[in-house]
């Protein structure tokens, strides 16, 4: 009989689960997991379990929720305006404050937070050079900013259903090669109302291979307010009707030749608290 133990190979650790929150910064409900995952395969499998668990959620990004460290990064490392002010709503626990946060997709820092009223807000990576924007021939614009890339026309398909729109969408990407090119990109389907601007939002991001009719988009709503500051030759401040039927605001600084700045502002709503999943 042998005077050594059998040595028993370990079994391979069980996956740790990670916590995540459910946010809806005006709709647009988001899903952001504690830590910072950098492997894109991970963050797709991740992305794909959170959404199988909660048909709500129209996005999912990886967040650092120290305040003087905080990070986003979306799961198709694409940039989300909405996830942002989710980030910093979440970084600050909802109470006043600024920060800076590392976007996925984006270059430089971006200033977000929480103002007095407890709506967040969130800087956009707008660049300063109007020629950005594209005017084509049939009356679309291509508004180009760090991290996505959206299209923005006239709802001429005022009764086309969610999931029509999500088509019409996706046939005017690919027409302007915008499916494959950028990390996400959208096209905002826009009409008027006596609350103002109406926006229809669908946004495919390539990297997550999602497509969305999305309930709001921050990004698209700037989009649409650089747009209208360039129409009216300066500075803009306004509401944005999304299809929740709430607003988001958007404040775009242009001097006539040059956008200095462009900030997102909205209420948040916390809808699940440190939930578990596990890949």
């Amino acid at each position: 009989m042998s005077r050594f133990k059998e040595l028993v190979p370990n079994k391979e650790a069980e996956p740790m689960p990670s916590q995540y929150s459910v946010f809806r910064p005006g709709g647009n409900d988001t899903a952001l997991v504690v830590g910072v995952e950098t492997d894109p395969k991970k963050r797709k499998q991740v992305n794909d379990k959170i959404m199988g668990q909660h048909s709500n959620v129209e996005q999912v990004g990886f967040v650092n929720l120290d305040p003087n460290n905080a990070e986003l990064m979306m799961a198709g490392g694409e940039f989300c305006g909405n996830a942002t002010r989710s980030t910093a709503y979440w970084t600050l626990e909802g109470k006043p404050g600024e920060i800076l946060i590392k976007v996925s997709g984006v270059g430089a820092k971006l200033r977000a937070g929480v103002d007095q009223e407890g709506n967040a807000w969130a800087q956009m990576p707008i660049y300063a050079d109007p020629s950005k924007i594209t005017f084509l021939d049939d009356g679309l614009a291509v508004v180009a900013m760090e991290g996505i890339t959206h299209v923005v026309m006239d709802d001429i398909y005022p009764d086309a259903s969610p999931e029509e729109l999500k088509q019409i969408a996706l046939e005017i990407l690919k027409g302007l090669g915008l499916d494959q090119s950028v990390a996400a990109a959208g096209v905002m389907f826009l009409s008027t109302s006596k609350e103002g601007i109406v926006m229809r939002p669908v946004v495919s991001v390539k990297e997550a291979d999602t497509q969305f009719y999305e309930t709001a988009c921050g990004s698209g709503t700037t989009a649409v307010g650089l747009l209208e500051a360039l129409k009216q030759g300066g500075s803009i401040d306004l509401p944005i009707i999304q299809p929740t039927g709430m607003a988001i605001n958007i404040k775009v600084s242009f001097d006539g030749t040059k956008f200095q700045q462009a900030v997102i502002s909205g209420p948040i709503e916390l809808l699940n608290e440190n939930e578990e999943v596990t890949v």
